[in-house]
């Protein structure tokens, strides 16, 4: 029997994991605020999370549920809206849906612009801008929230792979993040997690450091 899988906030990195997965092993279904989705061997269901109506499941039982939010535009009101109201949607839905684990993406945003040097998943995050606020506590609110195995993929600055590399630290191509999503598909995890392509670790800049990734085994 395949095992269900929920993906909501379903859009490019979502298809590349959709794209990366056993379609013989898995069931997807895709939710996003668009219904111009048309992906082969996935059951789309179009659900504005902003309109503070629940989410209508064909079935309750899943494998893994993933969430990937996104500000409804670039203000303090669209990142509000985006995060943390979506995730009191999204988690008021879920009351009659059983699921082993939560995989929510958050950004490194969380940490402030003074925070330099080495900063791992241990480090306090200190936001100093309205985004990395209104993460933070989103992230909080789905600690609080969700009793389960709860994973938070905290992803660097996304870009496209086969583009242009941007020379910023703490990147990550939307590839690699597709396929750091599907590692934690297969494997039953709880907790924070760094996900950037650091190559080198400058102390003197602000540095992310992925050390629970590489101790899972995950080097891809």
């Amino acid at each position: 029997m395949k095992e269900n899988i929920l993906i909501i906030g379903f859009g490019d990195i979502g298809q590349r994991v959709v794209a990366n997965l056993n379609h013989e092993k898995y069931n997807f279904i895709s939710v996003s605020r668009s219904s111009n989705i048309n992906i082969a061997d996935t059951t789309h269901i179009q659900w504005d999370w902003l309109s503070e109506k629940k989410l209508k499941l064909p079935i309750t039982n899943f494998k893994r549920i993933i969430f990937i939010p996104k500000p409804s535009e670039m203000s303090e009101i669209g990142y509000q809206q985006g995060f943390k109201n979506a995730a009191k949607n999204v988690v008021a839905s879920l009351g009659d849906i059983d699921f082993e684990s939560f995989i929510a993406v958050s950004s490194t945003r969380v940490f402030g612009s003074k925070q330099i040097g080495i900063l791992d998943e241990d480090t306090p995050v200190m936001p100093d801008c309205f985004r990395g606020l209104i993460i933070s506590k989103y992230e909080e609110f789905l600690k609080e929230n969700i009793s389960r195995n709860l994973n938070i993929l905290r992803f660097g600055g996304l870009y496209i792979p086969g583009a242009s590399i941007p020379k910023f630290n703490n990147k990550l191509s939307r590839d690699r993040a597709s396929k750091i999503i599907c590692f934690f598909i297969t494997n039953i995890i709880n907790g924070v997690f760094h996900c950037t392509e650091n190559k080198i670790l400058d102390p003197k800049a602000r540095s992310l450091k992925g050390k629970k990734l590489l101790t899972l085994g995950f080097n891809d």
